[in-house]
């Protein structure tokens, strides 16, 4: 038996020693980080000097009842749950009327894809613009149309700063997902479809049996991807209103950020930062296992 064991663990060692470096820099990119700033949040700290003041869970108790910080979360959860539905519903409108050639179809293959090559920050100077209630072009256009009741101070008013940047972060997010799944629609065998047209079946029918069920796999791969992009938004969110007015629009990275260099308070930063840590594995490991249970109870 042990001779056995000897000879695994002896054929294994090449594994070992590819993932050796990929181990290496997750450890130092990552895991050594983490428990830093989990070191950190057990402390009150400026972000100099040594860590002296020992205060233990107080940071994180502080952040969890700090209202700003809930609605950080409620604003960070809306975001993400806006663009799951949206971006990958929007994405896959576009990906399958691109997938039946179109007219005009590489030059909207291109066009769609702009705002994704665009970056962030530019794009939230960009719709700043748009929103401004005095020259923005959005205002304009409802006066134009006979809605100037309607015309607001987007990015100043509460009610509507959130909805704003989620409306422009889709429109950053909406070109990734189409070209993924376009690029998925791509390797559809044609046999499929065709066998389809002959045996009579619509165009909802064919979707709905045949490329919903072929494109399951790229429909998981895009929401986590969307999961944990979402959670770390930050540069759209600062660009257009730095969390304001009044916090209406803070998001948790946003927080984090003006808690560490706003405030000095490094504790609660990475207390913050810790719990998004934890929330964003969490949900991801939920969001596998439901994946596992649907696909299990599908079969």
């Amino acid at each position: 038996m042990k001779k056995k064991y000897w000879k695994e663990l002896r054929e294994s060692i090449p594994a070992y020693l590819l993932i050796l470096p990929t181990i290496a820099v997750f450890v130092i990119f990552l895991y050594t980080p983490f428990f830093n700033a989990f070191r950190i949040s057990l402390y009150k700290y400026k972000g100099y000097g040594e860590l002296t003041n020992f205060v233990g869970l107080q940071n994180f108790l502080q952040v969890l009842k700090d209202a700003k910080f809930g609605k950080a979360f409620v604003n960070t959860f809306q975001l993400m749950g806006f663009d799951l539905v949206i971006s990958l519903t929007v994405g896959f409108l576009l990906a399958y009327a691109l997938f039946h050639h179109i007219r005009w179809k590489n030059f909207l293959n291109g066009a769609l894809f702009i705002p994704y090559l665009i970056s962030i920050v530019v794009v939230g100077c960009i719709w700043r613009i748009i929103y401004d209630p005095s020259i923005g072009p959005l205002n304009q256009l409802l006066e134009m149309v006979g809605l100037g009741s309607w015309a607001k101070a987007w990015l100043s008013d509460a009610s509507t700063v959130v909805p704003a940047i989620i409306v422009t972060w889709i429109w950053t997010t909406i070109p990734f997902s189409m070209l993924i799944m376009y690029a998925n629609l791509m390797t559809l065998p044609g046999d499929y479809l065709e066998a389809a047209d002959i045996d009579g079946a619509t165009a909802i029918q064919k979707v709905r049996y045949i490329v919903l069920p072929y494109m399951k796999p790229t429909f998981i791969t895009l929401a986590m991807l969307r999961i944990t992009q979402d959670l770390r938004a930050f540069d759209i969110v600062w660009s257009m209103s730095q969390g304001g007015p009044g916090g209406a629009s803070e998001v948790i990275t946003s927080y984090v950020y003006r808690a560490a260099f706003q405030k000095q308070s490094f504790g609660i930063a990475s207390a913050a930062s810790v719990v998004m840590m934890a929330f964003m594995v969490g949900l991801t490991v939920l969001f596998q296992v439901g994946t596992k249970i649907y696909t299990k109870r599908r079969a």
